[in-house]
């Protein structure tokens, strides 16, 4: 790669642009050039005034503003990219993980919702939690982030075991996190600038010009950057879940949560979200955790997948082995089966 790099890219390009980006993975410039979908002189300009060290790759923004390559053309090849690397990951999944649940549990209303879970996310991919409702996968979601503390267990974040923390530790710990609720969950009573600018003003202390700056760069990552002034009320359902997204991107963290990310969407826009939580991860490499009903169709949009069942994880593993499992209560649940195991009528 470093030599087809040199042999096509004009001198005049930020060297540092020709090496993967600081965590390992390719460019999305490096990627694009690879597939001949860009010239390397189209890739100079994009790339003029970008710092390499940013830890979100504006490549292909850049390249769809300026008419280099179309959006939906661009979103195409990323996620061919995800399947790619799906393929990788079975065959070599990264040692460490960047959380893990050790038998934890979790009673509510004299329910036991978690039930000695054993989990663990890979750092810097994405993990789709499945399963039936009332499975424990919002409440797994908010364990994560600490909204939750287990009843027992241990739960870590990297080698840090946030179970008994105190509630200061805990919070730095929150703010490595960005979250998207299921509803959006954004303040009515804020335009959708005033929104996703909440988090950095609330935790960051950030001057004013920087904090419009981050929140204007989110809001174009995600296709809202003449929507700023709009209220939540005046968005449709898929802008609302983009401005959610933005929100959480904007603290810049090294996780981001969904929670049902596409729930209540069309057909068409639910593939548009799946798309953008794709370009969103291609850019930013971030890791992902997300909570689906969109079975089968999520096996295609992650690397990794937990499946929880009656507060136990049912099966864990890459998403191209989970999809074929023999296991009878995944099959019902996957192929959306009346009879079997599961006992819905």
């Amino acid at each position: 790669m470093q030599v087809f790099l040199e042999k096509t890219v004009s001198s005049q390009l930020d060297p540092r642009w020709l090496a993967p980006r600081p965590d390992g993975f390719p460019r999305i410039g490096t990627m694009l050039l690879q597939a001949n979908l860009i010239s390397p002189s189209q890739l100079q300009t994009v790339l003029e005034g970008q710092n390499p060290e940013d830890p979100e790759d504006l490549t292909g923004t850049l390249l769809i503003e300026q008419g280099v390559i179309g959006a939906g053309e661009l979103l195409t090849f990323l996620h061919q990219k995800l399947l790619e690397e799906q393929q990788a990951y079975r065959d070599n999944p990264p040692p460490a993980p960047a959380i893990q649940f050790r038998g934890v549990e979790k009673h509510l209303d004299g329910r036991k919702v978690l039930d000695g879970v054993d989990l663990a996310i890979p750092a810097k991919r994405i993990t789709a939690i499945i399963g039936v409702s009332g499975g424990g996968k919002s409440v797994t979601l908010k364990h994560i982030i600490g909204l939750m503390a287990p009843d027992k267990g241990d739960i870590l974040i990297g080698d840090q075991n946030i179970t008994g923390m105190d509630a200061k530790r805990l919070n730095l710990i929150r703010r490595r996190f960005g979250m998207l609720f299921q509803g959006g969950a954004l303040f009515d009573s804020m335009n959708v600038f005033d929104n996703v600018a909440f988090p950095l003003r609330e935790n960051a202390r950030l001057p004013e010009d920087e904090v419009a700056r981050r929140v204007h760069t989110s809001l174009r990552e995600v296709n809202l950057a003449t929507m700023g002034h709009k209220f939540p009320d005046e968005l449709s359902g898929g802008m609302l879940k983009r401005a959610a997204l933005a929100r959480a991107l904007v603290v810049r963290p090294e996780f981001i949560l969904l929670d049902e990310p596409t729930a209540g969407l069309d057909p068409i826009i639910e593939n548009a979200i799946h798309h953008l939580i794709c370009d969103t991860y291609m850019r930013t490499r971030y890791t992902m955790v997300f909570i689906s009903h969109a079975v089968p169709e999520i096996f295609n949009w992650c690397h990794h997948v937990v499946a929880l069942h009656q507060g136990k994880v049912l099966a864990s593993g890459p998403a191209l082995e989970i999809r074929r499992s023999n296991d009878p209560v995944l099959k019902q649940f996957i192929n959306g089966e009346l009879t079997g195991p599961i006992k819905v009528i």
